[in-house]
């Protein structure tokens, strides 16, 4: 299922650029802020008189007031042919009423000049425009506005007034971001692997920050397409771009993090204090809140940028790599700035995410095999003090036959054999003898360099000669004095480790 998405996601934007798509873009309005338009509206002449201006759509202020905005346009300024009925798109933060050529076209939310008998509208919303009221030159169209319910005040009211051919501004949203279901899935399966290692306790402290990373951008790719998914008043819009911001500065900060812990500096606390300065400074100069967003990111990529040369400088293992994708990511925001906050930006963000996550468990596998290695060379080490202090004071065991107590030497043992209640001990230059315990109990009293091979049989490893492999997947061990003793399939691995 998920690589369908991904198909469909990659499939998406040539579907999309080869779909015929009719649309006008209105770029500038009249704005008229006087009380007198309320009643003049309908004249067309009022819009050109000294009380109105003419202003692009991102200077359009209706904070706190009810304003009338309007513009002209002609058939032939949307593509032809119409193969679809005609559509208004309008994306504002405000409630509004439209009107063309003088009529009543519909109405998202309810404007007032007051607050409380203001009806907040959708932030995305389309309106039929009717073909009987249509003329081919010169339609008039009027929209009165009012915003009272925005929580920031500081970002534009209106951003899209569009003329196309009808169909659900959802749909328009979700066919932009189609195409993000490719890095939503890396980063979510991504995000579950980093989380599985976190659990597993591997390179804990490094996964989590990875995995907090990923979940952060998740959200934030979340937040971005919810515009599509479903159709939310003006006030909520304010709320969904806070969170936006949250998860970018979250984002950064993760990274900033992972940099710092991936090469130990020493200075951490002091860094991450000058970073976290650093980046409000950047986002407190910022005016538009997208500049915000992009600054909560951009700000500790460059930090880690910078630090990731430094460790590189002081050739830490693996800094090259980090710095130069970190590089790489940050010189493609700095191109397209205008496109943080879209689909190039999630593309570029899960390439990243991926790279760490390669780098990160190429390390951990690095680390596994070299502490496997010191492991096996300790092993050895202790074999051969074990082999020497043997040598050296011998380990004596207890032995109590025919009514005496005899104390022996271990190395003079070959091998024991178990046999339920008791044990038969094979010495190489004298009798066997019975020992009256488990084999468990005298394998407790006896040196490490005494091998378990079997559930029945310990052998002294002095004695070992060579190991022979059994078609049971077992083996055999040849003993210096000519006896053979069975080594079984379990146990065979760790005694071809041992003796190797």
């Amino acid at each position: 299922m998920l690589f369908l998405l991904f198909v469909v996601g990659f499939l998406s934007p040539f579907s999309s650029a080869t779909e015929s798509f009719n649309k006008h873009i209105i770029q500038s309005v009249n704005v008229c802020e006087a009380a007198e338009a309320v009643s003049a509206f309908r004249e067309s002449e009022f819009f050109s008189t000294q009380e109105c201006q003419i202003k692009s759509l991102a200077r359009i202020d209706s904070n706190d007031k009810m304003i009338w905005v309007a513009t002209s346009f002609s058939l032939g300024d949307v593509k032809a042919p119409h193969t679809r009925p005609l559509g208004l798109y309008f994306s504002a933060k405000a409630a509004a009423e439209f009107y063309l050529n003088g009529y009543l076209i519909g109405r998202n939310g309810h404007p007032s000049g007051d607050a409380e008998k203001e009806t907040p509208g959708v932030m995305d919303t389309v309106l039929y425009l009717p073909s009987e009221i249509l003329k081919a030159e010169h339609n008039q169209l009027s929209i009165k506005l009012s915003s009272h319910h925005n929580i920031m005040r500081f970002e534009p009211v209106v951003q899209r007034l569009i003329i196309a051919d009808y169909m659900s501004p959802q749909n328009m949203v979700l066919r932009h971001y189609l195409p993000t279901f490719i890095p939503f899935g890396i980063l979510f399966i991504g995000f579950l692997y980093s989380l599985y290692l976190t659990i597993s306790r591997v390179s804990m402290d490094l996964q989590l920050l990875l995995s907090t990373f990923s979940f952060a951008v998740l959200v934030q790719l979340i937040l971005e397409v919810s515009r599509g998914v479903f159709a939310y008043t003006y006030p909520f819009h304010d709320i969904r771009m806070l969170g936006i911001l949250l998860m970018s500065a979250c984002s950064g900060g993760c990274l900033l993090l992972y940099m710092a812990r991936k090469f130990s500096i020493n200075w951490k606390i002091t860094f991450i204090c000058i970073s976290l300065g650093l980046t409000v400074a950047g986002m407190s100069a910022a005016s538009a809140l997208e500049d915000k967003t992009i600054l909560a990111f951009m700000v500790p990529t460059g930090i880690s940028v910078c630090l990731g040369i430094y460790a590189a400088i002081r050739h830490n293992t693996g800094a090259t790599a980090h710095s130069a994708a970190l590089l790489i990511f940050l010189l493609a925001i700095i191109l397209k700035p205008n496109e943080f906050l879209d689909i190039y930006f999630y593309y570029f963000i899960a390439a990243l995410f991926v790279f760490f996550l390669i780098l990160q468990t190429y390390a951990y596998k690095t680390e596994q095999r070299q502490r496997i290695v010191e492991q096996t060379r300790a092993q050895r080490l202790q074999l051969a003090l074990d082999d020497f202090q043997q040598n050296q004071a011998p380990a004596k065991i207890k032995l109590n036959q025919a009514g005496k107590i005899e104390w022996v030497n271990s190395e003079q043992i070959c091998y024991c054999k178990g046999a339920r209640d008791y044990v038969e001990i094979v010495f190489s230059e004298r009798p066997n003898v019975l020992y009256n315990e488990r084999l468990s109990a005298l394998e407790n009293e006896l040196p490490s360099t005494f091998l378990r091979v079997h559930r029945s049989y310990l052998v002294n490893k002095r004695y070992i000669q060579s190991l022979e492999s059994a078609q049971s997947g077992g083996g055999v061990l040849i003993l210096t004095t000519g006896e053979q003793v069975p080594v079984s399939r379990r146990i065979m691995p760790s005694v071809r480790k041992v003796l190797s």
